[in-house]
């Protein structure tokens, strides 16, 4: 009887065991049939084909066009300017880029029809913003979307979601230096497929004021960080620091002021706005010496020492993203503009006391300045 038992456990183990070698087996091949119809799917990409769809990932509505152009390039429209290009040897037009955080590729989306028309890139922290942005620019502008389709964020929206009107772009880059790092990283290669010209990038924002009031913006000729108050930002690359410049263009920083004065047909007021430096910190609490976080390791005097010299040095603002973003625009060619406004002056106080009218004003008042700054350049016709 203990051999019976023996021989059927036996039995039922050699049995089970080649049931799971089949089925190991069986699942290998359908994972193979998948890599053979993803490198189809890929292949058939990079040829082109004679109609093409573009798909909203979130929504799954799809986008028909017409026959793809030779050699995948738009037809010249006449408009000259630099192609916005990458400094990175090691990726190019013809291989799978997948730009992961914003949900695209360019294999297998078109990004020179979707994007290529580009000519500005507005970001700033909050997804709610950006598409409160996105309509305010719809509306300013008078741009028309195509009949029955909606605003709607275009690709993934787990860390960024980004919205285009016409030539603009507009996208929230997270909170933090480094979560910005990879939105600028991902979108300069957007750019790059889609042979955009002439790009213009904006950080539109909210920041602590130095000796500034409430609902000023500030437009930084100069990022600086927080030790030495000295523009440039600290790249930490594997082992190594590097230190980049994070200044602006004075010639643009110019003409975005210029668009803060009341219109010559009374239509558009004027708005409180002033040059100066931006100071980036690496937190919001103990980077910028406030009083009311969780973990406090200096006092009033310690912090008020700091900001004090600070203001001397010429910051008017701080806030979390600036000296990243003006290195990484002069690093990638692509001009930037550091537009802030702020909420509070920090020489008086931690705290913002606003009430949430005020708050919602004086958000809007920077990006008015940029939109203002927007249609200037398109109803001039220097696109």
């Amino acid at each position: 009887l203990v051999k019976g038992k023996g021989f059927i456990c036996l039995r039922y183990y050699r049995k089970g065991f080649e049931g799971e070698t089949g089925k190991r087996e069986r699942e290998t091949e359908t994972e193979r049939q998948r890599q053979r119809e993803k490198e189809e799917k890929m292949e058939k990409g990079k040829k082109g084909r004679s109609v093409h769809d573009i798909m909203n990932p979130r929504t799954g509505s799809v986008l028909t066009l017409g026959p793809r152009r030779e050699g995948g390039k738009r037809e010249e429209d006449g408009k000259s300017g630099a192609e916005v290009e990458i400094q990175n040897p090691h990726i190019d037009r013809e291989s799978d880029d997948v730009l992961y955080h914003l949900g695209l590729s360019n294999i297998h989306y078109d990004l020179e029809e979707m994007f290529g028309d580009v000519r500005f890139v507005c970001m700033g922290g909050s997804a709610a913003r950006m598409e409160s942005f996105a309509k305010y620019f719809l509306d300013r502008s008078g741009a028309k979307l195509p009949l029955g389709c909606g605003l709607v964020p275009i690709g993934k929206t787990e860390r960024y979601s980004m919205f285009k009107v016409g030539p603009v772009i507009s996208v929230n880059h997270g909170m933090g230096m480094a979560s910005m790092s990879i939105l600028l990283h991902e979108i300069q290669k957007l750019l790059y497929h889609a042979r955009a010209k002439n790009v213009t990038m904006f950080r539109i924002g909210t920041s602590g004021g130095l000796g500034v009031e409430a609902g000023t913006v500030v437009v930084a000729k100069e990022a600086v960080n927080p030790i030495d108050f000295e523009p440039y930002f600290s790249q930490v690359t594997m082992d190594k620091v590097i230190k980049y410049p994070s200044h602006f263009n004075e010639e643009l920083v110019g003409k975005v002021l210029q668009c803060a004065e009341a219109s010559e047909d009374g239509k558009l007021p004027k708005l409180s706005a002033i040059t100066g430096k931006t100071m980036a910190t690496d937190d919001f609490y103990e980077g910028q010496g406030r009083l009311d976080g969780a973990l406090c390791t200096y006092n009033e005097e310690d912090k008020l020492a700091w900001i004090t010299r600070a203001h001397k040095a010429g910051v008017r603002n701080i806030e979390m993203e600036g000296s990243l973003f003006g290195a990484f625009c002069n690093r990638s060619g692509i001009p930037g503009v550091l537009c802030n406004t702020v909420l509070l002056n920090r020489l008086a106080g931690d705290q913002v006391t606003s009430s949430p009218a005020e708050l919602a004003q004086f958000s809007l008042n920077s990006q008015e300045l940029v939109v203002r700054y927007i249609l200037t350049v398109i109803n001039s016709k220097v696109m």
